[in-house]
Order: structure tokens, then C-alpha cells, then sequence
């Protein structure tokens, strides 16, 4: 099986407070991977230095066959879109300027790329906010924006972190309907988020994450045979232990 990424022994810690631990991952090419986790284990550091935002301490992360560091950098970088938490966004450049800006890095800014940002900005009701400034956007159109702008890249690579939060329903589905196009297209998508009745019904492949190690690897046929019985919620609190959370502590209600 071909992987469009794999993580080796990653470290990574703050000070003398380790966050990762010698982490390993494997995802598969042309899927959609779900990254779940409780508050606090890693996932947010882990999606920095998978976009080569945070410095590892050691270990090795591969991307398309090419192992990320200074030498393969930009070779990797031009295959590979983010929208992280909070998304990282020109607050002076209109949301058309922002997007076109990006995607002229990117190499992306042919004869159809107007028609692809109307199209898109429609479609997730932010067209009417195609010439506000950004800093001006809810945090909703914030995400949204973010969101058409590292589709219209055309990566090979999609890292999205929490790309629900502050997103409304009818929002949230329709980037569902984006990310399986995208994976139909051979894209690989990586997703975190804490919304696990959604990744339950969009990821191909789940990882559970806890103190900064991979707890559980679940692809489709373990989650189908596991959720005959169980929600995927049910699965992550029995990994993460959350079935000690204390609720002994409301008896009075």
C-alpha cells in the first residue's frame, strides 16, 4: 500500500514537557484519515510539524516519498495545503485578494481560477464577502475562506485542522461532499476534530491519539466491526479511559 504520509519515531517536546512520544503513522494514499484525540495529546503539534510550521526534536516525517527537511522542503510544500486552527490569513487583503495571492504561490492561477473561486465561494455563502477585507470575516467565513483558498492550490497533501469549529451545518456538509470529491480525485485528506459523530461518516481510516502516542490504528473494516455494537465515541472513551470522567461528582443532580 502506497502512504502519502509516514511519521517515524517523531519527538517533540516544549522545555522539558514532552508532547509527542516516539510517534508512529502510516496514511494511505488517496484516503481520507481521521485524527482524534483528547485536549491536550498532541494532535495540534503534531499538524505543525507535519506542515513543517513547529521543529521536530527527532525522528523522521516522509510526504510523498520525500523525507521533510530543509533540502525537500519547498519540493514538498508546493504538494501540500493546510488549514489550521485558527487559520492563517493576510487581515489586510480581501478574501479574492487573499485567495488569488495564495494561489499564484502555488502556481495555480490559470484562466479558470476566477470562475473556480466564484463557483467555490458560492457554494459556501461567502460570495457577498468576496471583496471585504479579512479581518472584517466571522470566524465561520474565516474558516470557510481558508478552506476554499487550500482546495483551489490543488494539493496532493490536505492537512485540516478542526475544520468544522465554528462552521454551520449546513457548511459542515458541504465541505463533506468537497473532501470525498477530493478524495475520489486521489487526494489525500488528513483530518483532526473533536465533531466525532462527523469523521465517524466521512474517514476512511481513524487513529486515536493520547499523551502524544498512537493509541489505536482503525481502519474501515476494524471501525465496521467494531461499530456494530458501539458509536465512535464509545470506542475513543474506552482507548482514552474517558470512562473515569468523574460523573460520580453530579450525583446531587
Amino acid at each position: 500500500m502506497k502512504h502519502a504520509l509516514s511519521v517515524i519515531e517523531l519527538t517533540k517536546a516544549y522545555e522539558s514537557d514532552p508532547v509527542l512520544r516516539g510517534l508512529n503513522l502510516d496514511v494511505p494514499s488517496g484516503s481520507i484519515f481521521g485524527l482524534i484525540g483528547p485536549n491536550g495529546a498532541g494532535k495540534s503539534t503534531l499538524i505543525g510539524c507535519l506542515t513543517g510550521l513547529l521543529e521536530k526534536d527527532s525522528g523522521q516525517i516522509v510526504i510523498n516519498d520525500h523525507e521533510l527537511n530543509a533540502v525537500n522542503e519547498l519540493l514538498i510544500k508546493k504538494d501540500v495545503a493546510s488549514v489550521l486552527q485558527p487559520p492563517l490569513l493576510f487581515e489586510n487583503f480581501t478574501s479574492y485578494e487573499f485567495t488569488t495571492y495564495v494561489c499564484e504561490m502555488y502556481g495555480t492561477s490559470g484562466e479558470e481560477l476566477n470562475d473556480k473561486i466564484k463557483s467555490l465561494f458560492t457554494y459556501f455563502e461567502i460570495d457577498e464577502y468576496l471583496y471585504v477585507k479579512v479581518r472584517q470575516l466571522s470566524s465561520g467565513s474565516r474558516k470557510k475562506l481558508a478552506f476554499c483558498t487550500a482546495i483551489l492550490t490543488e494539493p496532493k497533501l490536505l492537512f485540516l485542522d478542526e475544520p468544522f469549529e465554528s462552521v454551520d451545518v449546513i457548511s459542515i456538509g458541504r465541505m463533506k461532499t468537497v473532501i470525498r470529491k477530493l478524495r475520489d480525485q486521489g487526494i489525500t485528506v488528513f483530518i483532526t476534530s473533536h465533531i466525532l459523530e462527523v469523521l465517524e461518516n466521512l474517514c476512511d481510516d481513524i487513529a486515536i491519539l493520547s499523551k502524544g502516542e498512537i493509541l489505536a490504528y482503525l481502519d474501515a473494516k476494524t471501525r465496521h466491526d467494531l461499530q456494530k455494537d458501539s458509536s465512535l465515541s464509545e470506542i475513543f472513551e474506552g482507548y482514552v479511559d474517558a470512562k473515569n470522567s468523574g460523573d460520580d461528582l453530579l450525583d446531587w443532580m
